[in-house]
């Protein structure tokens, strides 16, 4: 019984699915990971914003003899706007010609069957973490739709990104003729540092958006390059016209939904920064601080046969259902929501037009 008994503890179980997707994470992390790291709380419910903090300014000299100046903290403004971590839960039923083998085929049979059960377990974690990704995508942009499937309803979350930093274009950069990214791009790096406080330099983009600023032809105008020379200009060259210490960081990361198959068609891949949006930041950490970060709650688990835990996700179990006819599920969960801590150091661009 000692398979069985591994796969239906449930810490082991978690240990078995939940370690080796970590650590390959790790390996090959998602950009909005980087941006908008994992933080661990022990609360279902979290504030998105506790305060807005304003200018502050610096500190001040005292004269010898003199008492304490004192400062009088009137930039900050304090409110309370909780909310419900989302539920990341997905379970795969076990057949009952599976459940046969775990419990009566030998420990030979049961061995490998109980791995294929934590390969799937594995399978499941992955679209977890795929989806936590696809959360801090939406959230960058301003804006996040939660679908419940089974109840045919959803929740949206806005963040406030200030005013104007939204913005769309007035030339769609497929006009390669008459739009002008580089403009685009420094009037956008210019709005986050003067209202983050701190330089917007990072500029995450699809390669093919990259191909139009590149392939853009006002950047012959930009370097005196007379129509008819010979002129193919790179990142590079563009990152001499941005502000000192710009980056970009071609942001590519995506998925294929089950629906497509084993097609592997680019129009079958869903982008988590999709093509004709591109997302300019500051440093994703200012003076000590991320400008965002995902909150990682705990998730309910059954301990014993009628007590369950709130333990630190994400989770995993095998699930008993139903009275005489029995259904087993193996359940994978966490629960989680993204929170902008500094809105103002993100900016969320459409640059193709329809």
């Amino acid at each position: 019984m000692a398979v069985i008994d591994d796969i239906m503890d449930q810490a082991a179980l978690t240990d078995s699915i939940v370690g080796p997707v970590e650590t390959e994470m790790e390996t090959s992390p998602f950009i909005g990971e980087q941006i908008a790291p994992m933080q661990d709380t022990d609360s279902q419910y979290v504030s998105m914003r506790v305060e807005d903090l304003h200018a502050f300014g610096i500190g001040q000299f005292r004269a010898p003899e003199a008492s304490i100046p004192l400062m009088d903290i009137t930039g900050r403004e304090e409110r309370e706007e909780v909310i419900e971590l989302a539920y990341l839960d997905e379970a795969h039923r076990i057949s009952p010609r599976r459940w046969e083998i775990l419990t009566q085929g030998g420990d030979t049979l049961a061995a490998r069957e109980a791995r294929r059960l934590v390969e799937i377990g594995q399978i499941l974690e992955r679209r977890n973490e795929r989806l936590s990704e696809w959360m801090r995508w939406g959230a960058f942009s301003g804006q996040v739709t939660l679908e419940y499937q089974q109840r045919d309803t959803a929740l949206v979350i806005d963040y406030p990104l200030p005013s104007g930093h939204k913005p769309t274009v007035a030339v769609s950069w497929t006009d390669t003729a008459n739009s002008d990214p580089v403009n685009d791009l420094k009037t956008w790096l210019t709005t986050v540092s003067n209202d983050a406080g701190a330089p917007g330099r990072k500029i995450h983009i699809s390669d093919d958006d990259i191909n139009l600023v590149v392939t853009n032809q006002k950047l012959r105008n930009y370097f005196n390059v007379a129509v008819g020379q010979p002129f193919m200009p790179t990142l590079e060259d563009v990152l001499k016209l941005l502000p000192p210490g710009t980056q970009f960081i071609p942001t590519n990361h995506a998925f294929r939904d089950e629906t497509v198959g084993a097609s592997k068609r680019p129009q079958d891949h869903t982008r988590y920064l999709p093509v004709g949006n591109v997302l300019i930041t500051t440093d994703y950490n200012i003076e000590g601080t991320q400008i965002a970060e995902t909150l990682n709650g705990p998730v309910e688990i059954k301990t014993g046969p009628d007590s369950t835990s709130f333990l630190p996700g994400p989770q995993s179990e095998i699930i008993l259902k139903g009275e005489g006819v029995y259904t087993r599920l193996l359940r994978q969960g966490s629960r989680r929501i993204v929170r902008l801590k500094r809105p103002e150091a993100f900016l969320y661009a459409d640059v193709r037009l329809p």
